[in-house]
């Protein structure tokens, strides 16, 4: 059950940071979804490894 819960929440980052930066960047770069898509990529992994590792530790 916590996975599912790390999960859902490291995609709502994953969705709020590639949509943000798409966003924050589309009047600059014509193909801005190519740069959103990695950032949201790493942060919702990275945000999924940060409450795994902490999960372990309880």
């Amino acid at each position: 059950m916590i996975r599912i819960l790390h999960f859902l929440i490291a995609f709502t980052v994953f969705a709020i940071v590639t949509v943000a930066i798409t966003a924050l960047l589309q009047e600059m770069i014509f193909f801005s979804v190519f740069v959103g898509l990695p950032a949201g990529t790493i942060a919702g992994v990275v945000t999924f490894i940060y409450l795994r590792v902490k999960n372990k530790g309880q």
